[in-house]
C-alpha cells in the first residue's frame, strides 16, 4: 500500500522530468522510472506513435479491461524552478503535481496491489504523452486504431476538489481564410482587401455568442483565438486568416457549429474558406449507473461527505472515448493553479483519493 512519504518521493522524481509534448527523451525515461515501481508480472506494453510514447500495464492480458486507468505524462511548460516538488504544509507544488502527474504512483500502486491481491478485475494503467496538445497520437489513437476499449474508464483530469465531472463541454476549432488582391495603399481600388470579410464575420460571431461569454454557462462559448493578417501597413491585404474555438454542450454538435460559421462566412464573402481544426465529442456519464454508485459510495466513505456534480469546461483524453459510450469516472483531490506557477495539490486529499480508489476495488490494507 502506497505511504505519504512513497508519494511524496515518486511524484518527485517525476516532476524533475522536464516531460513537455514533443520531448519523447524524457517522457521515456518518466515511463522507464514508472516500469522500474511496476510489480515484476504486470503486463507491459510499451507503444509508438507519431513521435509520442504510450504505456499499458495491466493485470490481465486484455484489450477490453474492466477498467481503464487513463492519465497523461506530459505538462506544459514552466521556469527550471518548477520541476520539483516543494512542500508547503498540506500542499505539494511543482509543474504537473495536479495535471496529473499525482495521479501516476497511485495507478501504479493500485495496479500492484491488484496483482498482489490476485484480483479477478481486470485494470490497465494507461500513460499518454500528448495530452496537453490534443491527445491524438495518445488517446484518440487508442480509442479509434489501436481498439483500446475499457468497460470503464477513470480519468483524474478534472473534476477539481473533489467533484464528480458528470458531463464535459466538447471542442470545436475551425479556421476560416480569406483571400485578396494585394497593391500600394495608395491605390486600394486596384486590389482587394482580405481583412474587411474577416472582421465583419467576428462582428456577426460576436452578436451570436458574445452574452455566453460574459460569464460561465452551460451554452456554447467562442473565443476568437488568432487573427493573422497583412505585411506592411501600406500594402493591401491580400490574405487574413482567423481561428475559431467553440466549447460546447451535449446538445450542438460539431457539425452545426460548422454549418452556423459556414453559412454566415457565405452570406459576407462566397469566397471565404471553412475548414476544421481540432475537434472533440462532449462526454456524458449517467450517474444513475450502477458502477457510478459504487463509485460514489467508496468516494464518500473515505472523504466523508456527499460528492458534488459539475460540468467540465475544459477538454481531456478522455473525449476521445466518447463514442464507444465508455463510461467516465472523473474526479481529483483537492488542489488548483494549473498551468499556473502555484500549481498543487493537496497531499491529504490525494491520500484520500487512492484510499476510495482501494476501497472501490475492494482492495484489502
Amino acid at each position: 500500500m502506497l505511504k505519504k512519504e512513497e508519494l511524496i518521493k515518486q511524484l518527485d522524481q517525476l516532476v524533475r522530468l522536464p516531460t513537455l509534448p514533443g520531448n519523447f527523451a524524457e517522457n521515456q525515461k518518466a515511463l522507464d522510472l514508472v516500469v522500474s515501481w511496476l510489480a515484476k508480472s504486470a503486463q507491459i506494453v510499451r507503444l509508438e506513435n507519431k513521435g509520442t510514447e504510450i504505456l499499458l500495464a495491466s493485470n490481465q492480458k486484455t484489450m477490453t479491461p474492466d477498467f481503464g486507468y487513463m492519465v497523461h505524462m506530459d505538462v506544459v511548460a514552466a521556469p527550471d524552478s518548477m520541476f520539483k516538488v516543494s512542500v508547503d504544509g498540506d500542499k505539494l507544488l511543482g509543474r504537473g503535481v495536479s495535471d496529473m502527474k499525482f495521479s501516476v504512483p497511485l495507478g501504479v500502486a493500485l495496479l500492484n496491489e491488484l496483482i498482489e491481491q490476485k484480483s479477478d478485475l481486470s485494470f490497465t494503467l494507461c500513460i499518454t504523452t500528448d495530452e496537453e496538445v490534443g491527445g491524438y497520437a495518445g488517446g484518440a489513437w487508442l480509442a479509434t486504431e489501436y481498439g483500446w476499449n475499457p468497460r470503464t474508464l477513470i480519468v483524474p483530469d478534472g473534476g477539481d476538489n473533489l467533484r464528480f465531472v458528470e458531463k464535459g463541454k466538447g471542442v470545436c476549432q475551425l479556421q476560416v481564410t480569406s483571400t485578396g488582391v494585394a497593391t500600394h495603399a495608395s491605390r486600394v481600388w486596384e486590389g482587394k482587401n482580405a481583412i474587411p470579410s474577416l472582421a465583419k464575420l467576428t462582428v456577426e460571431l460576436d452578436k451570436l455568442f458574445g452574452k455566453n461569454n460574459q460569464s460561465e454557462t452551460w451554452k456554447t462559448t467562442l473565443n476568437f483565438g488568432q487573427f493573422n493578417a497583412g505585411i506592411s501597413v501600406n500594402q493591401v491585404c491580400d490574405l487574413a486568416v482567423l481561428r475559431l474555438d467553440f466549447r460546447f454542450p451535449e446538445t450542438s454538435s460539431v457539425e452545426e457549429i460548422e454549418a452556423m460559421v459556414k453559412k454566415l462566412a457565405k452570406a459576407i464573402d462566397p469566397e471565404l474558406k471553412v475548414e476544421r481544426m481540432s475537434t472533440g465529442l462532449p462526454t456524458f456519464t449517467d450517474i444513475s449507473l450502477p458502477v457510478v454508485k459504487d463509485f460514489f459510495v467508496a468516494m464518500e466513505m473515505e472523504v466523508g461527505q456527499k460528492l458534488e456534480t459539475m460540468g467540465a469546461y475544459g477538454a481531456s483524453d478522455a473525449r476521445h472515448f466518447a463514442h464507444l459510450k465508455t463510461p467516465v469516472l472523473m474526479l481529483k483531490p483537492m488542489g488548483g493553479d494549473i498551468h499556473a506557477l502555484t500549481e498543487w495539490i493537496s497531499l491529504s486529499s490525494t491520500m484520500q483519493f487512492y484510499q476510495g480508489l482501494r476501497r472501490f476495488f475492494g482492495l484489502k490494507s
